[in-house]
């Protein structure tokens, strides 16, 4: 099927919302006593029996090890099974698990038919992006209230298609580990460099003229392009 350039842009009657919410009883509530940072990846639901999960994980916690944490997660019955821990580089992980249907966030979000969200837990917190029909948010927030409180809602319509690409370009798998592994500093710098060409093959700047053009240190600016390049280039090893 050929879709025409007036497509693409047209009209849609879609919306998307930000919600901040706190469950009653799952394991995302034991977040609130370690420092981390959970960022949703991929999952499959078995309805009526389990979730299956993928989240990048910024290990920041010294008193344990992330192992010991989901596997005392599975001990206590709040997660079933934890078959992948692995770590990508320095306090990077990605983890797999497999956690309970019923009473969660995704069984709601299977029941209004949403079929685009994403997720990131912080201190107990579950914060969500959805995108849907604007009655299927407003029945996403109402079914919510069975399960835990909703501590933010902000709604807003999409306007057009472009719109749908724009929010789900921005919060796809790499983009999630971006926003946890690279510091404002290296995506900053990557970001600058690129629109100098520097990551061009031919003709491109030498690291000297873009210290300069950027009015930067010149190690300073090496030292962020290689430290972004590594946390980049080690993820794409470890999940392909």
């Amino acid at each position: 099927m050929v879709i025409s350039r007036e497509v693409i842009g047209s009209e849609v009657n879609e919306a998307f919302a930000l919600i901040k919410f706190e469950h009653r009883d799952d394991w995302t509530l034991r977040t609130r006593s370690i420092n981390a940072h959970f960022s949703s990846v991929t999952w499959y639901p078995i309805v009526n029996y389990a979730n299956i999960e993928i989240v990048n994980v910024k290990w920041l916690e010294r008193s344990m090890d992330i192992r010991e944490y989901f596997n005392g997660l599975s001990k206590k019955g709040l997660i079933y099974e934890v078959p992948v821990i692995r770590h990508i580089t320095g306090r990077l992980y990605l983890v797999g698990f497999m956690g309970p249907y019923q009473g969660t966030v995704r069984e709601r979000l299977v029941m209004n038919n949403i079929l685009y969200f994403n997720s990131f837990i912080e201190n107990g917190q579950q914060n969500w992006l959805i995108m849907a029909p604007m009655d299927k948010v407003m029945d996403l927030k109402d079914s919510l209230k069975g399960i835990g409180k909703v501590t933010y809602f902000k709604v807003q319509p999409v306007k057009s298609t472009r719109d749908v690409l724009l929010v789900v370009m921005r919060n796809n798998m790499m983009s999630s580990y971006v926003r946890l592994a690279l510091t404002g500093s290296e995506l900053n710098t990557l970001r600058s460099v690129w629109k100098l060409g520097y990551f061009n093959l031919n003709n491109r700047p030498t690291l000297s003229d873009v210290s300069v053009m950027l009015n930067k240190n010149k190690s300073t600016i090496d030292r962020q392009i290689k430290s972004a390049i590594h946390k980049l280039v080690n993820y794409v090893v470890n999940i392909t």
